[in-house]
């Protein structure tokens, strides 16, 4: 059976992408930052523009975020580097586990994004 996702598939993707990790996860810290700054001018002055640049940079880092965990988790395989078989199992089971989170959690940030503009 062939299957669209699996560890081996993003740990190659993670890799080809792994040199964008850190840059992710600081603009994910800025966004979110620049959210904050965002929301306490929102108190102030609410023009329906702000509120649309607001939504996107929280999204945006979420995206951002979701992507740098991505890399870090899957820039190694632990299975790889383990030659006991019970070892291997057990790490292949986890990396299974984490293909699958990751194979929903990717999307979501955009996906919800997209259904928040849609809905408002």
């Amino acid at each position: 059976m062939k299957v669209w996702f699996n560890p081996e598939l993003f740990n190659h993707i993670a890799i080809s992408v792994a040199e964008y990790r850190w840059s992710l996860l600081l603009w994910s810290v800025f966004a979110f930052i620049l959210f904050v700054v965002l929301q306490y001018q929102i108190e102030t002055a609410t023009p329906m523009f702000l509120i649309w640049v607001a939504l996107f940079i929280l999204f945006a880092a979420l995206q951002a975020l979701v992507l740098a965990a991505f890399i870090f988790f899957f820039q190694v395989l632990p299975s790889s580097k383990i030659h006991d078989k019970q070892w291997q199992k057990f790490y292949r089971a986890i990396e299974w586990c984490e293909a699958l989170i990751f194979s929903f959690i990717l999307p979501l940030p955009a996906l919800l994004f997209v259904y928040a503009v849609i809905v408002v």
